[in-house]
Order: structure tokens, then C-alpha cells, then sequence
């Protein structure tokens, strides 16, 4: 046997000569030829392809194919291809080759080939040298190979491809036929071990959904969201602060134990994080709490390992705030309200609040203001929302009021004045006064009974009136209640007569509503050498409230300030370390009053050490009623044993194959579908002939899309943007304001501003917009660019080097004329001749040296020269080294030049874009026209400015007179 090899690699047909007697070889060539070739038939395979090929024939009624230079038949483009006898063939998936040995294809659709088992059915087969194109519909095993590597077909990587069918069926019969693309049958049977050893697992179904779909599932249990009793995962973790000693770093020592130095305790290293308070550089240390054996000690230094380094490196361990205890719970707090820490030598950085308060029970309504129409045993209403309180019942059981003595009356009994108590009729008990403090005093019996006025007494009694009958006097509690961690709000009784009274509830009697049971600490702070002080603010009940309490007032009457104000449960929150008593009165700098009815204050302890606890916090949603994903036990979907698989495919595709291939026994499965498939939204415009239902409507068609979605619906989008140069309109507004489109104001009559707010009138509105319409106007800022060096310009406007150039150069014109000596430049007469020359007036401010000098020595500037004049022989005005000084350039006037100058280009004059002079002309110059003649315009040759013989005070010779 050959072994397994998907190739014939024994053959017989190479030794056929070799073995044939030497007479037969030289008597029978075609014999020995023929036996070679009948024994590579018998080592070929047969490979059976689909498709056809057309040829170019004649026009004759005999079937006669053209053919090309080399004598073979020509292929029409639409065939399969000639394959080429020798050429090697390669399939497209499997990447198997094989030479071709015999071209069938014509007549039967076959290519006999050499050996090759492991073509897939189904693939694309390209021969390397013709280019020619099929596809493999079957592989027939030669005869040779299959007598000798019959044994070998047992093998998956070398038998032939239909015999795979039989191995799924042995190994793999839970899986569909179809599977995901690109899935090698050869190495998936050889590994499906691997997903039945996973069955019943999430590894083992998302290997299954790999195989099937090539998609990545994901499997959720719904056991994660069903509320439990207690189920919440509460977490704290212990901290100990140091100061890393030189380059040391306690992140590279996660996992390790630190041991300290002088206390020998050790921790183990959890998670480390660094931050800065103010100066301090803090690596806090996150360590095992079962793991912290003994007591560090502030100071000490404490060692490990760096994993990195594998180096011993230090810390300093730091004090720090680690806890506070309650010594006296008080009444009316919350879960969080600040903790203020002072004091303790440490950085004043250390932060705490109140861990937890505690619940009470309501043991009074107070009443501010008993209204009126209210009748006894109605029970009053209340509002128990965030209270987490139940079982709160109170009646009315007074109404009127009863006898009250003088607020001065001091005997406990109320006497004759014999000095006898007044008794009841069983002489059994006498009548007291009731201790209410702060108000007046009420006549009670000895039994705590009081003693009530007569409804008729009200509007009889001097003093009193009808609508006091029905004014709230005493509330019974009937029940307490229980679980208050705030105060309800007392609400008008259930009368439908009553109204007016102002009651609240109060809390009087340990546990109070609200008491503090637990301080912790949010922040540890650094370097606490002795317990800091612990101050909590205080909650005041207070009532006969007059103005409005507003947070960071100050108090004038005590010292403190507020921090909140509760006004329905009238609770002041104030800053403040004074003890305040029943009666006390509060006032702020704002001018508001309140009398204090209770005031029970927390206080707490800090304790200072090494090791310090987090405040803890909850992990996760477990538990929680108030999580809206969270939801009870339904024995169906919600239970311990269900799951559910998202993935891109109905639950109908795969749910009976997931059964009988990975899913556990006893459970249930659902299925969700996941819309994450990804779609090509690139466009193009189509040709004719692209797409078969093409419309030719190249806006609303696009061929790789209309396959791809469905129209669900159709709506306009209007152009909302645009700009004055698009071609749109801006959409006409109906609002009745007048509002420029710029935004400019409109204006009054009188040219005062119409002040009013733009807004867009059509915003919101539902028409949609019209071709061609805009909505809103953009406009644009282009900036060039054009390399060039920045350059300022020296000028603004006239400048007074204007005077000697025009002044001084020609005299006042009368008409529109070119200017003498400045061929081209052409003066035009203003009306009435204003402005078309200078005056003296206008440069009256101005010197003469500011306008014309000389260099050197002699010079119209020059401060003490007096031997010059006007009329000198020895300095004249055209003196080559007279100029105009550069300041003259650059000095701002405010007279414009005289008249409108027009720059012209005549055919006499010279100038840049004329070519009869040059540079290297000795004889031509710019201001000359043509050989050996001076500048020249209609009228004659004038003098140029390179001539030297006139002078400026020349009376004979002018610039306008010819030499």
C-alpha cells in the first residue's frame, strides 16, 4: 500500500519500458508507446465538469470549424476555454492541482487528469497556461490507486470528496448540510470532537453557531436579571496609604506581601492607586483584608518586592482617619449629609458623612395653627412618600380649646381662696395644670384629662367667636407607627369642612427619626497623628417661621449658618456647634425668624490608624427592586435553567439542530435575533444593461441597494440650506414683523432703531419646502493665500509730497489738458475750478524743509544758515542735490491732489510695453521716443529730465519750452 496520500505516488506506467525485453522495444516501438499510455489511463483520474464551449464555424452545410495560425479551433469569449494538454489545472477552494492528460471535454465533459483526491465538488477548476474556466461537478479514483490505497479512503485528508457525505453522517448527523461558507468539511469532521466535548457549555454553542453561520452568538442567561431575596453583593475594601521611598514603585509589586519593619505586619498586595493631595505624592494600597496579619504603625517603613526588577523597594506607611464612632445619634438626618473633620495634625484633607440613619417612630403632631370647621375623632391624613414608614394614625380629639390660666399662674392645682383645689364631683381627683411649654397652660384633671369649653361658650364668651369651635385643639395618637427614616407631611384631616390648620409631625422619643447609627469615612487624609473632631450639622425643628431661610445665610442671633431649610417638615439645617434650647429664636442676616421647637443633635468620634475601610457600595444590579431590567421568577423565561442565544438568525433555522448537537438536558432555549449584518451603502449611477428593472430615474435607483432594503415608507426632505448664489430662494415668510434678511435693523421714520428679537418664523413648520427654496442663507469666508512676502503700505490717502510735486510743477488749469512734462498724465477741470489747484491756506502748517531739502552742508534746513537766499547764484533749486525729503512720503494731509489725474497710454509717448528701447541702448532712455530724439507729444520736443542746462530759477527756460 502507498500510504495516505491524495496522490497516486507508485506507479507503473514510468517502469513499463524499462521492463520490456530489448527486441520488443526495437521491433515494436507503437507496442511499447501503447502500453506506457494504457497504463497512465489506468493511473489517471477522471474529473467531470459542467459547461460547454461554442465554436466559430463556416457557413457551409457541412460542419467545418475555422481555425487560428496554430491550427486549433477558435473559442467564442462566452465558453468554458480549451484546456491545453500538460497544463496544470488548480481548484479555487480546496487549492488541489493536477496535470491534464486528455481533453474530453467536447464530447463527454471530462479531463482525465493525474491523481489528485482532494477536489471539492462544487469548485472552481482553472487551467494555470489557457485560462480556461469549470466547474468540478464529480472525481473518479483511477483504478490502480484505488486497489492500492483502498485502506487509505478511511482517511479523511485523503479520501475523495463524495465519500465525505459518509463520514457526517457517521460523525456529524446533528448538523445541517449547510453550512457556513468557507468551512473545510476535511478539517471540521477531524475536529468535531472538540465541540461535542463542549456540549452544554457557552463555548461549546458558540462554537456551534460558528460553524453553522460563521457568526459570533452570544449567550445571556436570564437568571442574571431575576430578583432574589438578598441577592445584592455588598463590597468594602482595605486601604493603607504610604509614601514611596526614592524610585520605588508599588506597582510593580501587585500580588506580593509587604511586611513592616518595625510591627512585622504583613499584607497582601491587591491593586495600587496614586494621586496627589496638595503636596502629598499618596500611593494608596489596596490590600487582601484576609490577609493583613497584625498592626502597622504609622512611620514605620515597609518592604516588598518589585516583580519587575526583582529588587526590594520601601514605603512609608502614613496615619490616617480609619473610622468614627457615634456617641449620640440625635434625630433628622439623612444617609450622606456631611461630615465636618477637624483638627488631628494631618492634612486637613480627611472627608466623612453620615453611613446610615436610622429609623423612628412619630410621637406628636404639633399644631402651629388649628384652623377651623374641624370636628373630634376625624383622623388626619399623611403623606408617607420616601418616609419608608407604615402603621401612622392620629385623630383629632379636641376641637375649641380648654380653660387656660395666665401664662403666670405657678400652682400645679387650681386653688379656692381658701386655698382648696377644686375637686370633681367624686372628690376623687383635682384639677391641674398641664406643663405645655411654650404656650398657654391648659386646666387638666389628675388623670391628664382637660377640661373643655362648651361649644355654645364660643361667640358667648367675651372675647371669643363662633368660627373657634371647630379649631383644632389636642391630636391623639392612635398609632405610632414604625420604620420612619423622615418625617411625613401631616395633610388636613378627612373633614370636608375643616381647613386652615398648619400641623406637623415630630419625633421625640429614642430611636428618633433620622438618628445617625454609623460615621464613614469617604476621604482618609495623610499624616493624622491623634484623633480629629467629628462635627455633624444640626437639624432644627422649628415653627412661628417668618421669612425665607436661604442656604448660606448667617446667623445674627447665634453663630452658624444655614445649609438647608425643609420647609414642609420645617426642618432648619444649620452649620453651627451652638446648643440650642426649646424657645430659642433663630435669625438670619436676611431678616427670617424661627422659634426652635426641638433640637437634637448627633455626635461622633474619629479614630486615627494605618488601615482604613472603604465605604462600601453594591456590585452590580442584583437585588435591586428600583432596576428596571430586574424581574421576578416565572418558572419559563425567568428560571435557573434557560438561556437565550442572540445571533443574526431566526431561531427556527437552527433550534432543532442546537438540540441534538450542544444543548443540555433540562433546560430552555430562546432565541433572539441580533440586527448587526453589515450592508455596503456605497452608490453608483447604473448603466443600460446593469440592472434588469432599471428606470433610467438615476436620483431615486441605485442597483446595489434596491436589492438590499424594501421601501417602508416615503417622505420629502426639503433643502433647509442655501445661499444667495445657488440658484434657491429664500422661503417667503408670513409673519407680520418687519425683519431684514441680513439682520440689519429696520428703522423709524425718525431713524431710530426698531429694536426686536429675529427669530425664524417657519421653524417648525410642517410644509415641506419647494424645489428651489432655501430656509436658511449661508455664506462663506475664502481666504487666499499667494506666498508672497507681506508688505505695509507707508501711505494712506493724500500725502503732503502732493505740494511739490503739483504746486511747484504747473500752474492752475482752466481746461482739461495733458500735463506739461508728464506725457500721459492727463488733468481733468473739476466744476467751477474747485480744488483743481493749491492754495497757500491749505500748507500753512507745513515748513519748507518739510517738503523740498538739500543734502550736505548748505541745506534749507539747516538751523543757523542765513547766508542763502532765494535769488543766491551759488544754490539753485535744481541742484541735483535737492530732494524731497522721505517724511514727506508718509505725512498724512487732507488736501487731495489737484483735479482728477487720468493715466493714458498714447502712441508717442514712451512707456513699459513699448519695444524700441532697451536697457543697453546707450542712446535711448525712458523718457525718450526713438534714436537721438528727446520725449516728444503732439506739439514739439520737450526737455527731459536728464538735461542739465535749465535751471528752476531760470526765468528764460521752463519745463514747457522746447531747447
Amino acid at each position: 500500500m502507498s500510504g495516505n496520500n491524495p496522490t497516486l505516488k507508485n506507479k507503473i506506467s514510468p517502469h513499463v519500458q524499462e521492463r520490456l525485453p530489448e527486441f520488443v522495444k526495437s521491433d515494436h516501438p507503437l507496442f511499447t508507446l501503447f502500453l506506457k499510455y494504457y497504463y497512465e489511463f489506468l493511473e489517471a483520474g477522471e474529473l467531470t465538469v459542467s459547461g460547454s464551449n461554442d465554436y466559430v464555424i463556416e457557413e457551409t452545410i457541412t460542419k467545418n470549424r475555422i481555425l487560428d495560425e496554430a491550427g486549433e479551433n477558435i473559442v467564442l469569449e462566452e465558453s468554458v476555454g480549451k484546456f491545453t494538454v500538460g497544463e496544470t489545472i488548480t481548484g479555487a477552494t480546496s487549492k488541489a492541482t493536477a496535470r491534464v492528460l486528455v481533453d474530453d471535454f467536447d464530447d463527454s465533459n471530462r479531463i482525465f487528469i493525474t491523481s489528485q483526491q482532494k477536489f471539492i465538488t462544487g469548485e472552481t477548476i482553472t487551467g494555470n497556461t489557457s485560462g480556461a474556466i469549470t466547474t468540478m461537478v464529480s472525481y473518479r479514483a483511477n483504478p490502480v490507486q484505488n486497489i492500492q490505497q483502498l485502506l487509505a479512503y478511511a482517511d479523511v485528508d485523503n479520501t475523495v470528496y463524495a465519500f465525505l457525505d459518509k463520514f457526517r453522517d457517521s460523525f456529524m448527523e446533528s448538523l445541517p448540510n449547510t453550512l457556513a461558507d468557507g468551512i473545510a468539511k476535511r478539517k471540521l469532521i477531524k475536529n468535531i470532537r472538540d465541540m461535542y466535548s463542549a456540549k452544554g457549555t457557552r463555548d461549546g454553542h458558540k462554537l456551534f453557531f460558528r460553524i453553522l453561520f460563521d457568526e459570533e452568538a452570544v449567550i445571556t442567561y436570564p437568571r442574571d436579571n431575576m430578583l432574589r431575596v438578598s441577592d445584592g453583593r455588598w463590597s468594602t475594601d482595605k486601604v493603607i496609604r504610604v509614601s514611596e521611598a526614592g524610585t520605588s514603585d508599588f506597582n510593580k509589586a501587585i500580588g506580593q506581601r509587604m511586611v513592616g519593619a518595625t510591627s512585622g505586619a504583613t499584607a497582601l498586595i491587591a491593586t495600587i492607586i496614586k494621586f496627589r493631595e496638595g503636596a502629598d505624592l499618596i500611593a494608596e494600597v489596596n490590600v487582601d483584608a484576609d490577609s493583613v496579619t497584625g498592626t502597622f504603625v504609622p512611620g514605620e517603613t515597609v518592604t516588598t518586592t518589585d516583580t519587575t526588577l526583582d529588587l526590594e523597594i520601601s514605603a512609608v506607611v502614613k496615619g490616617i482617619v480609619t473610622g468614627g464612632v457615634v456617641t449620640s445619634g440625635g434625630a433628622y438626618y439623612s444617609t450622606a449629609d456631611d461630615v465636618h473633620v477637624t483638627g488631628g495634625a494631618g492634612n486637613n484633607a480627611a472627608t466623612a458623612r453620615v453611613e446610615s440613619a436610622g429609623a423612628g417612630s412619630i410621637d406628636e403632631i404639633l399644631i402651629e395653627n388649628g384652623g377651623s370647621g374641624y370636628s373630634v375623632g376625624e383622623e388626619l391624613r399623611f403623606n408617607l412618600t420616601n418616609t419608608e414608614g407604615v402603621d401612622l394614625r392620629a385623630k383629632i380629639s379636641v376641637v375649641g380649646g380648654g380653660i387656660s390660666l395666665e401664662p403666670d399662674t405657678a400652682p400645679d392645682a387650681m386653688m379656692m381662696e381658701n386655698e382648696d383645689f377644686i375637686v370633681t364631683d367624686d372628690d376623687v381627683q383635682f384639677i391641674s395644670q398641664e406643663q405645655t411649654v411654650g404656650e398657654l397652660d391648659h386646666l387638666t384633671l389628675e388623670d391628664g384629662g382637660q377640661i373643655i369649653v362648651e361649644t355654645a361658650t364660643f361667640g358667648d364668651a367675651p372675647g371669643s367667636a363662633v368660627s373657634e369651635r371647630g379649631e383644632i385643639t389636642k391630636i391623639e395618637m392612635i398609632n405610632k407607627g414604625n420604620g420612619f427614616i423622615k418625617l411625613p407631611l401631616v395633610l388636613d384631616s378627612a373633614t370636608t369642612t375643616g381647613a386652615g390648620s398648619t400641623l406637623f409631625a415630630v419625633s421625640n422619643v429614642t430611636p428618633m427619626v433620622g438618628h445617625v447609627e454609623g460615621v464613614s469615612i469617604t476621604n482618609f487624609g495623610l499624616d493624622y497623628t491623634s484623633n480629629p473632631t467629628l462635627t455633624l450639622n444640626r437639624n432644627v425643628l422649628v415653627r412661628n417661621i417668618s421669612g425665607s431661610f436661604t442656604v448660606g445665610d448667617s446667623l445674627v442671633s447665634h453663630t452658624g449658618t444655614v445649609v438647608s431649610f425643609d420647609s414642609a417638615r420645617h426642618i432648619l439645617e444649620l452649620k453651627t456647634s451652638v446648643t440650642l434650647n426649646e424657645g430659642d429664636v433663630v435669625t438670619t442676616s436676611t431678616g427670617a425668624t424661627a422659634t426652635v421647637h426641638q433640637s437634637t443633635p448627633s455626635f461622633a468620634n474619629a479614630t486615627v490608624g494605618t488601615v482604613g475601610t472603604t465605604v462600601g457600595n453594591f456590585v452590580g444590579d442584583k437585588g435591586k427592586l428600583s432596576v428596571d431590567t430586574m424581574r421576578v421568577q416565572d418558572s419559563f423565561y425567568y428560571q435557573d435553567y434557560s438561556y437565550v442565544v442572540r445571533i443574526g438568525q431566526s431561531i427556527n433555522e437552527w433550534r432543532e439542530s442546537v438540540r441534538r448537537s450542544v444543548h443540555p438536558a433540562g433546560w430552555n432555549v430562546f432565541g433572539e435575533v441580533s440586527f448587526a449584518s453589515q450592508v455596503s451603502a456605497r452608490l453608483q449611477v447604473p448603466t443600460a444593461g446593469q440592472v434588469v428593472d432599471y428606470t433610467g430615474d438615476t436620483e431615486t435607483f441605485s442597483p446595489e441597494l434596491a436589492s438590499t432594503f424594501t421601501n417602508l415608507f416615503t417622505t420629502i426632505f426639503g433643502r433647509r440650506l442655501g445661499t444667495k448664489t445657488d440658484g434657491t430662494s429664500l422661503r417667503e415668510v408670513t409673519d407680520e414683523r418687519l425683519i431684514l434678511e441680513d439682520g440689519s435693523y429696520c428703522l423709524y421714520e425718525t431713524n431710530d432703531k426698531i429694536i426686536t428679537v429675529r427669530y425664524n418664523p417657519m421653524e417648525g413648520v410642517s410644509t415641506p419646502l419647494s424645489s428651489g427654496v432655501r430656509e436658511v442663507t449661508l455664506t462663506s469666508s475664502v481666504t487666499v493665500s499667494m506666498g508672497l512676502t507681506s508688505q505695509t503700505s507707508n501711505t494712506l490717502g493724500p500725502t503732503l509730497d502732493l505740494l511739490p510735486k503739483y504746486a511747484f510743477a504747473v500752474p492752475p488749469i482752466e481746461t482739461t489738458e495733458e500735463i506739461p512734462n508728464y506725457p500721459g498724465i492727463t488733468r481733468t477741470i473739476r466744476s467751477s475750478n474747485s480744488g483743481a489747484y493749491f492754495t497757500i491756506e491749505q500748507f500753512g502748517q507745513f515748513r519748507i524743509n518739510q517738503v523740498s531739502t538739500k543734502t550736505g552742508e548748505n541745506t534749507f534746513d539747516y538751523a543757523s544758515q542765513d547766508h542763502n537766499t532765494f535769488d543766491s547764484t551759488q544754490d539753485t533749486f535744481d541742484s541735483q542735490s535737492i530732494f524731497i525729503p522721505p517724511a514727506a512720503f508718509t505725512t498724512r494731509i487732507n488736501v487731495p491732489p489737484p483735479g482728477e489725474i487720468i493715466i493714458s497710454n498714447t502712441g508717442s509717448v514712451n512707456a513699459f510695453d513699448q519695444t524700441f528701447a532697451t536697457f543697453d541702448d546707450t542712446t535711448n532712455t525712458f523718457d525718450e521716443e526713438g534714436s537721438g530724439a528727446n520725449r516728444a507729444t503732439a506739439g514739439g520736443v520737450y526737455t527731459d529730465y536728464s538735461e542739465t542746462t535749465s535751471t528752476y530759477d531760470d526765468t528764460n527756460t521752463t519745463f514747457d519750452v522746447g531747447v
